[in-house]
């Protein structure tokens, strides 16, 4: 199925749409002034230990506290203690990772297991020896990724060859897996002459936190909308990734890349309780406090003249749109869907492969459980950043959030000022938008700089 990276720079966010046979099956925002840290690496220090919990609290630095599991320190020779916090102390310097960023009641999620990543490769600086994605399949090509993996001189670390590595050259990989190696080395070298917390790697923003999740020769495409970001890619492909390079390239067209793709479209309607299928049924998805209840209705459907095979149809297709909904809007937590009821074993058995298969298919963690007399399903979906409703939506009726409305009131304006370049332009918004610019200058000047057009916001 052909698949491509859709990346969008707009003025204070850039937006990634992940494309699958033509259609968006995930969306990304990432914002400026709510910068994600998943990924990043830090020197922290130890501010406190749990024994209830089993976990100490970690400063990163910039009011940042991250909560970390002493289960996911790294693995040391001889047994565990019962009592893990006394592993460590307070006030001593650790090396962590970012695996969840910080929500309202919620510290930032931390691991001591570090991986530094590039598009066919981790390298696990705490963790020796070589390992081999369990999604590569051929048993020829496992055995001999094996081999070539042990020969490498990791230096007393670890690494795992991704399933991208199946297609590189042994010297590709070499190559790459030297350059993280010494990345590392140069990045926690001298650590204790700094001032502790700081950045330790991985760091360098949006783009580069996108590079290292998306960037795969998996899709056929990455292609941006401004030549500057492309170039940033292509910089950081050369280095971690040179599989990718000839997969970039700049969007030409004379519609902007969201809108000639249909990803506006899409995020226009994205939070439609009701969504049609092509057979005529239809699925409700509605978000309460506990969960995400999602209901599949049979409507004017007319698939087949046998009841039951209709039934279990509809139930195909309703699966393959809702698993679609789910990762396009970013849901996680625990999802109860109620199917068409189906009764005789094999239906049964047909749907849960299907919905196997779209598990599968998800690149978070997905647990199911069986389907229950009603005809109910429930799923526990796991995810490291904010669904799109939460970033887009402000509580709580849904309307967009200022954030959403003054970042799209600019990406229109930029477009108005390229139908009229150098003429100064005029626009008009709420008191919520105006202040909310207002406090961020920069984006008004970077909206000059790219368009040479001065943006007058009057109110409405």
């Amino acid at each position: 199925m052909p698949s491509e990276i859709l990346i969008n720079s707009a003025i204070g966010e850039i937006r990634l749409a992940l494309m699958k046979a033509g259609q968006p099956v995930e969306i990304r925002l990432y914002r400026d002034h709510e910068p994600s840290l998943v990924g990043t690496v830090h020197y922290g220090r130890v501010t406190s230990l749990s024994k209830e919990f089993q976990a100490a609290f970690i400063d990163l630095g910039h009011d940042i506290t991250g909560f970390l599991p002493l289960a996911l320190l790294p693995k040391r020779p001889g047994g565990k203690p019962k009592d893990l916090t006394t592993l460590l102390t307070e006030g001593q310097k650790i090396i962590v990772q970012v695996t969840a960023d910080a929500t309202a009641d919620k510290s930032a999620k931390l691991t001591g297991r570090v991986e530094i990543i590039s598009s066919a490769l981790i390298l696990h600086p705490f963790r020796e020896g070589g390992f081999i994605s369990s999604r590569i399949k051929d048993p020829a090509r496992r055995e001999e990724l094996k081999i070539f993996v042990g020969t490498l001189k990791l230096k007393g670390m670890g690494l795992t060859l991704r399933t991208e590595a199946q297609h590189l050259s042994n010297e590709d990989i070499t190559k790459t897996a030297n350059h993280l190696i010494r990345h590392w080395t140069r990045a926690t070298e001298n650590r204790d002459k700094k001032k502790v917390p700081f950045l330790l790697s991985q760091g360098g923003g949006s783009l580069l936190q996108i590079l290292r999740q998306y960037g795969s020769a998996r899709h056929d495409k990455m292609i941006f909308d401004q030549p500057a970001i492309l170039k940033e890619a292509q910089n950081w492909a050369k280095e971690f990734a040179p599989d990718l390079l000839d997969r970039m390239a700049l969007h030409r067209e004379s519609l902007p890349l969201f809108e000639y793709f249909g990803v506006e479209e899409e995020l226009d309607r994205l939070f439609d309780i009701s969504i049609p299928l092509p057979g005529g049924a239809w699925i409700t998805i509605e978000q309460t406090e506990a969960m995400v209840t999602v209901d599949v209705n049979m409507g004017n459907a007319r698939l087949s003249n046998d009841p039951a095979k209709q039934r279990l149809k509809i139930n195909f297709e309703a699966a393959r749109e809702i698993f679609r909904q789910i990762r396009l809007r970013g849901i996680s937590g625990l999802i109860v869907i109620d199917f068409i009821n189906i009764s005789g074993k094999s239906e049964v058995s047909n749907l849960l492969t299907v919905i196997d298969n779209l598990i599968q298919d998800d690149p978070l963690q997905v647990q199911r459980s069986s389907l229950s007399a009603f005809g109910l399903l429930e799923l526990a979906r796991k995810t490291s950043h904010l669904a799109l409703g939460q970033q887009m939506l402000a509580p709580p009726l849904p309307s967009p959030t200022v954030a959403t409305a003054a970042l799209a009131l600019l990406r229109r304006s930029e477009g108005d000022a390229a139908a009229k370049p150098g003429i100064p332009l005029t626009v008009t918004a709420g008191s919520e938008v105006i202040a909310w610019l207002k406090t961020r200058p920069e984006l008004l000047n970077k909206f000059t700089r790219r368009t040479g057009t001065t943006l007058d916001i009057k109110e409405k």
